[in-house]
């Protein structure tokens, strides 16, 4: 019954779909050439993109075009950044209390050029800035896409940032997080497929962006998903290097460690070039002697989870984890 649940609503949406003529919705091929990008993100988000050295200044390309550079996407850059710590994609819109020149999304939009404009939501959904920036998309880059990533809850679900109106974690600790079962985690996962729920809510206002737009141009990137499974194979014992959940993140918020960004900017690649990561050796740490054993689960990992989403964009099997 749960498993029909879970699925319930988005076959509603796909019916809308097929009546729309987006009967391919999750059928497409890998996307060979590299992607402009333009970020509208938070900190659970923010490094798959361009990195900068605090103590140099100097700045990296980052995890996610080192593997595309890797798989031969030629092309693949970020055109612009708009970093705003635990932000809801409306604060973004408003970034510069009205003027818009010193919006930076706002401004790498208008001036063309984009293959993806990527939005990283809060708690809660739907969101009118995601509609806002759907629209402006539209209108200023008519073939782009937008990628939104679903992320984990801060805290373990125990808080939520003073943006969608929290007071933080109520003395949530990162190690609390060791507790947390395989049964906890299944939870958290259904709650967030259940009818009417986070997903649920996500998808639908996903369509009418599509729907405006007269083509499928929105996807969700299931970034959380990815991160409950890594957290469901450490308590397996099955991530070499990894025994206890809080190692992965550095503090009670929930800012991921190497692992956690590693998967999370895995699952991006995969839903931004509908391809698996599955072998690519970027970001393996040549110094630990379990990073590359490691590297292979958390693509699978990501992977599986990007396929798994009914409007990833994405189409394939699974690969086994063990």
């Amino acid at each position: 019954m749960k498993k029909q649940q879970k699925f319930h609503s988005f076959r509603v949406i796909a019916l809308f779909l097929a009546l729309l003529g987006f009967s391919n919705f999750a059928v497409a091929d890998a996307i060979e050439r590299g992607q402009k990008y333009v970020m509208a993100t938070h900190s659970f988000n923010v490094f798959i993109g361009p990195r900068t050295n605090r103590q140099t200044g100097e700045t990296s390309p980052g995890p996610l075009a080192a593997i595309a550079e890797e798989a031969g996407k030629q092309g693949h850059a970020n055109l612009a950044v708009q970093m705003i710590g635990g932000s809801t994609p409306m604060r973004h819109w408003n970034q510069g209390n009205g003027d818009d020149s010193q919006n930076i999304a706002k401004v790498a939009l208008r001036k063309g050029g984009v293959d993806v404009f990527t939005m990283s939501p809060n708690a809660v959904i739907p969101e009118e800035g995601i509609d806002l920036f759907g629209d402006l998309l539209i209108q200023t880059n008519p073939q782009a896409r937008l990628m939104v990533q679903a992320s984990w809850s801060a805290w373990d679900g125990n808080g939520s940032t003073r943006s969608v109106g929290g007071n933080g974690g109520n003395g949530f600790v990162n190690a609390d997080r060791d507790s947390a079962t395989l049964e906890t985690i299944d939870d958290w996962l259904e709650s967030l497929h259940g009818e009417g729920q986070y997903f649920d809510r996500l998808r639908s206002q996903l369509v009418e962006i599509n729907h405006r737009a007269n083509r499928v141009m929105a996807s969700v990137v299931p970034s959380n998903v990815a991160v409950y499974t890594l957290r469901k194979q450490i308590i397996k014992g099955n991530v070499a290097g990894i025994t206890t959940q809080s190692e992965v993140f550095r503090d009670p918020i929930g800012h991921g460690r190497q692992p956690v960004m590693n998967v999370v900017t895995y699952a991006w690649f995969a839903a931004m070039y509908r391809q698996s990561p599955v072998g690519l050796q970027a970001l393996i740490d040549p110094s630990d002697p379990t990073s590359a054993e490691r590297e292979i689960l958390l693509q699978k990992i990501a992977w599986n989870a990007v396929v798994a989403e009914p409007m990833s964009g994405v189409s394939g099997s699974p690969i086994p984890l063990n």
